[in-house]
């Protein structure tokens, strides 16, 4: 049973974390090389919601670390 539960808090806590990192990675990408001529930027709504992810990623794998364990 902690298996379960665990899978299920642990599998969107990851993919929280990988999409997290992945909108911040492409948003500080393109603010740094640019992007093509006449596209806009990712706007700095994008960044904040990239960190949002990832906090709550993180949020979600502390939570199931305290209910479930370590294993």
């Amino acid at each position: 049973m902690q298996g379960v539960i665990g899978a299920l808090i642990g599998v969107p806590a990851t993919i929280l974390v990988a999409g997290g990192l992945g909108i911040i990675g492409l948003s500080i990408y393109l603010r740094l090389i640019g992007s093509r001529k006449g596209k806009q930027p990712i706007h700095w709504g994008h960044m904040a919601l990239g960190a949002f992810m990832f906090a709550a990623g993180v949020g979600l794998l502390w939570v199931e670390v305290i209910t479930v364990g370590a294993t």
